[in-house]
This record gives C-alpha cells, structure tokens and sequence, in this order.
C-alpha cells in the first residue's frame, strides 16, 4: 500500500510539475475566469439585481467553465506524445493514473478559486451583514471541487480516446454535473446567510455524489481506458 501511494505521488507530482513549467495552460484558465468575474459585475451594475442571491449561481457557472479548460487537459498530453501506453505500464495500475490526475485536476481548481473567488466577491460586492457562514462557504467549495475534478478526471479518460473528444467532453460532463451543481449553490446561498441546517441533507448528497463518482472510476479505470 505504501508503493501505492507513492505512485499516485509521483505521476501527480509529474503533472503538477507540467502545469506549472510553462504556466500557459493555468494562465488562460485564470484569465478566462477574471473575465467572467469582469462581465458578471458589468452586468449586475446595468441590471438592478440582488448580488447576495446571484453570487452562488454566477460564481459556480463561472468555476465550471473555467474548469473545462483546465481538467479537459488531463490526459492531452500523454496522447499526444504517445507516452499514455508507457505511463499505464510504469504504474502497473490504471486506478493510479486516476487518482494522481484527479488530485491534480482537484490541485488546478483550488489555485483557481483562491483567485477567481476573492476577484468575484469584490467586483461583484456581495453584503453578508455579518451572517457569513465561512465554514460552510468552504466546505461547499471543496465538495464542489472534489466533484468537478472526479467527474471531469473520468469522462476525459474516456473521452480521450475519441477523435472529437474536445467537443464531446463539455455534452457528457454537463448532465452529470447537474446534481452537484445544485447542491453547491444551494449551500453556497446557505453560506452568505448563515443558515447551515437548512442544507445540511444537501450536504450529505454532495459528499455521497462525491464519493460514488471517486470510487467508481477508480475501480473500473481499467476498462474507462480501453481502446
């Protein structure tokens, strides 16, 4: 188990070490994102809109564009240097490669919110009036990651091997991110409030999607990159 992990380590390691050696990638993703946080706020300030009840929905549409710039990246690549059939027989486990880009996937979208969400408060100037529940706050934004990089991290192991997998990847991901998408602006709403029992059920379905969409790829990851 240890020489497990130790793997997982060192192909995240090799991908994390990717992205940020040449920063392009990362770059335009934090780029897109401001982008959105500067015509959302434009937007609020020509239309009389309550920012307080606006700020989950646009600050989750905004995290989930962004990230499919980021995680369609993942297995790139590996594929295009026909280096993906050298890294499954270095790992000798297909479960491996799953979780290291999932948790670099889940790296990419933290570095992304640290930015993007203070950005958006600001611009957007949301009033909490001393009801602001970080905790929750917070809680949904890693629930909301975690989901993201799981779901994004197995459609583009599959996707991957397709010819139209950049057009693909977006139509498949979407459906299934419905329920996750729900849930995080709920609690997020929930946050700015400061009413935690009010989703506390959708806390325990966000956790549970999270979970399934995690292990189940990490056991069937062997079949996912058939092909």
């Amino acid at each position: 188990m240890p020489n497990y992990w130790r793997k997982v380590f060192l192909v995240y390691r090799k991908d994390l070490r990717d992205e940020f050696r040449t920063f392009d990638n990362l770059l335009a993703t934090l780029v897109f994102g401001a982008m959105l946080v500067f015509i959302f706020s434009f937007a609020f300030q020509l239309a009389d809109v309550e920012t307080q009840q606006a700020f989950p929905a646009v600050l989750w549409v905004s995290i989930f564009f962004s990230s499919m710039l980021a995680i369609q990246r993942s297995f790139a690549k590996e594929k295009d240097n026909g280096a993906l059939d050298a890294l499954l027989l270095a790992t000798g486990d297909r479960g491996i490669i799953f979780l290291a880009k999932f948790f670099c996937n889940l790296t990419v979208l933290v570095v992304f919110e640290i930015v993007v969400v203070p950005l958006l408060w600001i611009f957007i100037g949301v009033n909490t009036l001393g009801s602001f529940d970080i905790l929750l706050f917070m809680v949904s934004l890693l629930l909301g990651s975690w989901g993201l990089a799981a779901i994004g991290t197995m459609l583009n192991g599959i996707t991957i091997q397709i010819p139209s997998a950049r057009l693909l990847f977006p139509i498949l991901m979407f459906p299934l991110l419905v329920p996750l998408l729900i849930g995080v602006i709920l609690c997020s709403h929930a946050a700015l409030i400061g009413s935690r029992a009010s989703v506390l059920g959708w806390m325990y379905l966000l956790l549970a999607f999270d979970l399934l969409f995690t292990l189940a790829p990490l056991i069937l990851f062997d079949y996912v990159l058939e092909g």
